[in-house]
C-alpha cells in the first residue's frame, strides 16, 4: 500500500464511509478507489481534492494527502503578518476589542492561544505565552483552575471530548499526545451522566471568584470559507456572562 493509499484509507475509515459511498460522492468508481488505496493506481490533483472534500478533510491534511501522492500542495499556509492575511488580522483585532468587557481569545490547532483581549487577561492572565502542554496541565490538572471552577469535572470531560474531536481530524501526533495528557489528569473522575439535566444548554465554566458565582456561556467563531491553512485553523472563543450578576462582575472587573 502506498503512503497516499494508507492515508486515504485512514481518513475513509475515520469517516465511517465505504469505498462504494465515497466513490459515488467523489465521482469515481469503487474499483478505481480500491486501486488507489492499495497503490495500484496513482491519482491526479483533481481527484485527490474531490476525495478530500467528500471526506471533509481539513486543509492542512489535504496538503499532506497531495504530498503523499507526489503532488504539489493546493492550499497556501501563511503567517498572520503576511499582507494577504491583513483582513483576517483586522477582523480578529476588531472582534477582540468589541467584545470587551467580556473575555475573548484567538486560538489555533493544538490548544495554542495566539491573542486575547484585556478582559481575558484579567480573568486568566498569560495564556498566550503558555505552551499547549502547560495549558492542558492548568486546565485539566490540579491547581488554581480546578479550585476556581465549580463544575470542574463537567468542564474537564467537555474539554477532553473537544480535544478528541480535534485529534480525529488531524495526523499531528502532538495533538494526540495532548489528548493522552488530558486523559491522564481525568483518571478516576466519574464519567458525565447522559441523563443529567444541564444548568445551561452548553457546558461552560461556572466560576467562584472571591465568593462570587460567575456563570459563563461561550461560543466559537471560525472562518468556515477559508482557503488558506492558517485561517482555516483559527477560532475565536467568545465568553459571555450567563446572567445579570455575572454581567456586573465583568463590568466591575473592567472598571478596576
Amino acid at each position: 500500500m502506498s503512503p497516499f493509499g494508507q492515508q486515504l484509507r485512514l481518513w475513509r475509515v475515520r469517516a465511517g464511509v465505504s469505498q462504494l459511498a465515497l466513490a459515488a460522492i467523489a465521482g469515481t468508481t469503487p474499483r478505481h478507489l480500491s486501486f488507489l488505496e492499495t497503490g495500484r493506481s496513482r491519482p491526479g490533483s483533481e481527484l485527490v481534492l474531490r476525495l478530500a472534500a467528500a471526506l471533509e478533510i481539513p486543509l492542512r491534511e489535504r496538503n499532506a494527502l497531495l504530498l503523499a501522492a507526489g503532488l504539489a500542495p493546493a492550499y497556501p499556509s501563511l503567517g498572520l503578518d503576511d499582507g494577504v492575511m491583513k483582513p483576517v488580522q483586522r477582523v480578529l483585532d476588531r472582534v477582540l476589542a468589541s467584545h470587551e468587557p467580556y473575555p475573548a481569545w484567538v486560538g489555533s490547532a493544538g490548544f495554542r492561544f495566539l491573542a486575547s483581549n484585556h478582559a481575558a487577561e484579567r480573568l486568566f492572565p498569560g495564556m498566550c505565552a503558555m505552551s499547549p502542554e502547560v495549558i492542558v496541565d492548568l486546565w485539566f490538572g490540579p491547581g488554581p483552575f480546578r479550585e476556581l471552577v465549580e463544575n470542574w469535572e463537567e468542564v474537564v470531560w467537555a474539554g477532553i471530548a473537544a480535544l478528541r474531536r480535534e485529534a480525529s481530524r488531524s495526523s499531528d501526533p502532538s495533538i494526540t499526545a495532548l489528548v493522552r495528557r488530558a486523559e491522564s489528569h481525568a483518571k478516576g473522575l466519574a464519567p458525565p451522566h447522559a441523563d443529567a439535566r444541564p444548568e445551561l444548554p452548553v457546558i461552560c465554566p461556572r466560576l467562584n471568584i472571591g465568593g462570587r458565582r460567575v456563570r459563563t456561556i461561550s461560543t466559537v467563531m471560525r472562518f468556515d470559507t477559508a482557503v488558506e491553512v492558517t485561517a482555516s485553523e483559527l477560532k475565536v472563543e467568545l465568553m459571555f456572562p450567563a446572567d445579570d450578576e455575572s454581567d456586573e462582575f465583568f463590568r466591575e472587573l473592567a472598571r478596576r
